[in-house]
């Protein structure tokens, strides 16, 4: 697929531009999902719905069509063989074109990270601007599903991929509960990153990093049980 946009990074003065690439850039990674969830093997499912809290006495237990999502989506960056995970081993058997828009999402993707994000404001019909609750950073998300019904303060933990200028989530987000993220995140964030004498978070290794994630997303789950309510982007 050839790149219909330029790929220098520029101020964002064009909103619909903007637009038109994060929805280009959607429908291409929902592709790229469909084919990476094909080349899973049989056991990621239960092995990772199991961390997940999602697998229980050899039954997938769900709630929703947003929690196999968030399942398949954690399969893909967390189960691995051989030490690489299906993003990884994609990009080692069959690479797209250099350039390409499907290149640029899958380093993205190698990029991406998890964590808890609280709301700062909402951008009208794009996104919004949310504070990485780990590393206080602020991040610009296009989102079109959190710009129409997220709000100022609102915490959610999730995956985002980063563009230069701005970010897309992985696909869905789950809302927290405030007393949830200070109970229950917090102590969970205390256990896995540490910091040197100068600050500086320790990177987590693959099988940490793993762990870190599924119980944020446990934990994320089971605040809002049967009844949560996600912020999944399907803006095509």
């Amino acid at each position: 697929m050839k790149w219909p946009f330029s790929l220098k990074k520029k101020p964002q003065t064009d909103n619909q531009e903007l637009l038109d690439r994060y929805r280009h850039f959607r429908s291409v990674s929902r592709e790229l999902n469909l084919t990476l969830v094909k080349q899973l093997p049989k056991v990621a499912v239960p092995e990772c719905g199991k961390k997940l809290g999602l697998y229980k006495a050899g039954t997938l237990i769900l709630n929703n069509d947003d929690e196999i999502a968030i399942l398949y989506d954690y399969c893909l960056y967390h189960y691995r063989r051989g030490g690489k995970n299906a993003i990884e081993r994609y990009l080692n058997n069959s690479p797209p074109e250099p350039g390409s828009v499907e290149m640029v999402i899958l380093q993205a993707m190698t990029d991406s990270f998890y964590s808890t994000f609280k709301v700062i404001d909402i951008q009208p019909h794009q996104g919004a601007s949310l504070q990485d609750l780990l590393s206080h950073d602020i991040i610009n998300l296009v989102d079109i599903s959190l710009s129409e019904t997220g709000f100022p303060g609102l915490v959610v933990t999730g995956r985002v991929l980063p563009f230069g200028d701005y970010h897309m989530s992985s696909g869905t987000l789950i809302p927290l509960p405030e007393s949830v993220y200070e109970e229950k995140i917090i102590p969970i964030i205390q256990k896995f990153i540490k910091t040197d004498e100068s600050g500086t978070k320790a990177k987590l290794s693959a099988g940490l990093e793993a762990s870190f994630t599924a119980e944020l997303i446990r934990v994320s789950l089971q605040a809002g049980g049967a009844d949560n309510i996600f912020y999944t982007d399907i803006e095509t």
